[in-house]
């Protein structure tokens, strides 16, 4: 080749590499980048995930953040512009509708009712069934309370009847199947679609509900081991004709769902919510993708496909919706440029002792700054309890301007679908769970203390303590799983077994502390009563204990505070009964249990999420009036003894 061809051909060759790099940059260009982010309903949470999973994989330049927390969190974070989708289990409340939600429907499943497969009328009750009817003469009026009244027989045995404690899509469904709402639904309340099945699989006389995911095993595709779905007697006859009776796997009971033959409700939508239309194109692609290619996803997981009906009717939502784009406010940048002008100041004032030459005036700028940054951080404790105050109160306003404050403490009626918000029975529950807890746990520490300190060996107490440091270090959900396994087959659902898993609770806590004040004690006054011919039990009596009174009842104040605000270990097995108790083996509901229940749901309702934080201003309220009269009698206590 002479050289006048070498030169085309190289020229040649930069000209192809100039238009491959070109194509190459024209088609990254082209690439989806962007954000996606969902909270909501933990129902449709497995699937969000698988869907987040392959639309990455197709789009890797997208970042898809998928959180559970309830569909209610799901709903606030939509329309206050925190993410792009909501989960929702459950229909659009009015309230929503209007602030500019849209509904999306991408999936569907069902609420199923079950029971115990060891029932004794396990035959019968596969041929009866449940009606509409039945359902709610169970749940809502009470009017069946035994097995034999439901199936029209002579047994005396009672239905256990359980419900769902935590406001959810799932009770609101399944409630809606007989014309009810969840709060009007009777029994004993467990958290989550898993606290039912497991308080199910664990009675033999008990009746339940849960979404069709948790009542059937994922790999089998039959019914979890030790439950049975209860069919649905959809035309009322009092009897299961084998076109009702599609309730032996999984797969079959989908298709009766998807081919309308299961009853809806208790079969539901599940739906994806924006704040009018999703404005970026990351979001209407990742959208898009859910309602095609990603409803292949939905059988493989315990989800039904969208009709294809549905499926129309959300793309001529999607079109034909006018409401203004939604938008996330972040901010992010303005909370980051508060705190790096914080720092930058604070570090300016240290710094000012650079300018300063003469080393007294030096040292006592330095003296100043210290004890006015101390003082401002001591200020700063007090004002954070103010503002957790007050912002609680604003945040209280609607209920308060709703109803009389006597009657929001007083009533025990808790209707908020009707407007009624009585506090009485959580305030009740409350007291009793926290006083009871420390009464029982009081005089234990108290004994386990003063041995620690005052007979045992060295030996024992290094075994003892290092084990009570590991007790007071594990999560509350810890002793609430304990307390399902082990105290709820002795005592139920009750104030006796709430009030045992906080004595476990505190119990570390308390003798931690009583150790720590009794060891205090100078040794020289202990021997001063020995050598007065004391025994060693009047030496503790006389000496110890007496000294270390205001400490010890310091501690049971805290001891008390914690138990009275304690939530999730509570909320496991209390029952969640909105009522007073007669006696410590009914189910109770208190303050924590409450908030902990209720607000992922209903934070986007504004009258029941007023309701939520009044309950929490009453629980700080509770806790403050402990410490008060704490101080007070101790104040009195060092005044005597002083």
């Amino acid at each position: 080749m002479n050289l006048l061809g070498k030169i085309s051909a190289f020229f040649l060759c930069l000209s192809l590499a100039g238009c491959s790099g070109r194509e190459a940059a024209s088609q990254k260009k082209s690439e989806l980048e962007g954000q996606v982010s969902i909270s909501g309903a933990f129902a449709l949470y497995p699937l969000a995930v698988q869907w987040a999973n392959e639309f990455q994989e197709s789009n890797p330049g997208v970042k898809v953040d998928v959180s559970a927390g309830g569909a209610g969190k799901g709903m606030t974070d939509v329309l206050n512009g925190m993410v792009d989708f909501a989960m929702l289990s459950r229909e659009i409340h009015d309230e929503e509708s209007a602030q500019g939600a849209l509904a999306f429907v991408v999936g569907r499943d069902a609420v199923v009712p079950d029971f115990n497969a060891s029932n004794p009328h396990y035959e019968e009750i596969m041929r009866h069934g449940i009606s509409a009817s039945d359902a709610r003469k169970i749940w809502v009026s009470g009017e069946y309370k035994t097995w034999g009244q439901l199936l029209g027989t002579s047994s005396k045995d009672p239905i256990n009847v359980y419900t769902r404690s935590d406001a959810c899509g799932a009770a609101q469904t399944f409630a809606s199947w007989f014309g009810a709402k969840q709060e009007d639904l009777l029994g004993t309340a467990v958290y989550g679609d898993p606290g039912i099945a497991t308080a199910v699989q664990a009675d033999p006389l008990a009746l339940g509900f849960n979404n069709l995911a948790y009542a059937y095993d994922g790999q089998t595709l039959a019914p979890l081991d030790g439950l049975a779905v209860l069919p649905v007697d959809s035309d009322g006859d009092g009897s299961v004709s084998e076109a009702e009776n599609f309730y032996a796997a999984r797969n079959s009971l989908m298709k009766a769902v998807a081919e309308d033959r299961y009853p809806s409700p208790p079969a539901r939508n599940l739906y994806f919510v924006t704040k009018g239309v999703p404005a970026d194109s990351a979001s209407v692609a990742f959208l898009r993708y859910v309602m095609r290619r990603g409803q292949d996803l939905n059988e493989s997981l315990g989800y039904v496909k969208i009709s294809q009906k549905a499926r129309t009717d959300n793309f001529r939502l999607f079109r034909t919706a006018e409401r203004g784009r939604g938008s996330r406010s972040n901010n992010t940048d303005a909370m980051a440029i508060v705190f790096m002008a914080l720092v930058l100041s604070l570090a300016a004032l240290a710094s000012g002792s650079i300018f300063i030459k003469d080393w007294n005036r030096k040292r006592i700028y330095r003296q100043k700054l210290s004890a006015g940054f101390m003082f401002a951080l001591v200020t700063l404790t007090f004002l954070f309890l103010i503002a957790m105050v007050v912002g609680l109160y604003l945040k209280s306003l609607p209920i308060l301007h709703e109803n009389s404050l006597w009657n929001l403490l007083t009533s025990t009626k808790w209707k908020p679908s009707q407007g009624e918000f009585g506090f009485g029975a959580f305030i009740m529950g409350t007291v009793f769970v926290t006083i009871l807890s420390v009464a029982i746990s009081l005089p234990i520490a108290l004994l386990t203390s003063v041995y620690l300190t005052e007979y045992s060996k060295t030996s024992v107490r290094k075994f003892v303590f290092p084990a009570l440091d590991i007790l007071a270090a594990l999560p509350s959900v810890i002793y609430g799983v304990w307390g399902i396994l082990v105290l709820i087959p002795l005592f139920g659902y009750s104030l006796l077994t709430a009030a045992l898993v906080l004595c476990v609770m505190v119990l570390p806590i308390m003798i931690s502390l009583f150790v720590e004040i009794f060891s205090g004690v100078p040794q020289e006054l202990k021997d001063a009563s020995t050598s007065l011919g004391a025994t060693s039990w009047q030496t503790t009596h006389s000496i110890v204990l007496r000294k270390s009174l205001s400490g010890i009842f310091a501690s049971v104040v805290l001891a008390l505070s914690k138990a009275a605000g304690e939530t999730i270990a509570v909320m496991m097995v209390c029952g969640s009964v909105p009522a007073i108790p007669k006696s410590i083996f009914e189910g109770f509901y208190t303050l924590p249990a409450l908030i902990g229940n209720n607000y992922g749901e209903m934070a986007s309702i504004p009258l029941y999420e007023s309701a939520i934080m009044f309950a929490a201003l009453l629980l700080m309220l509770i806790v403050l009036i402990f410490n008060v009269i704490s101080r007070v009698i101790l104040y009195r206590i060092e005044k005597k003894n002083g």
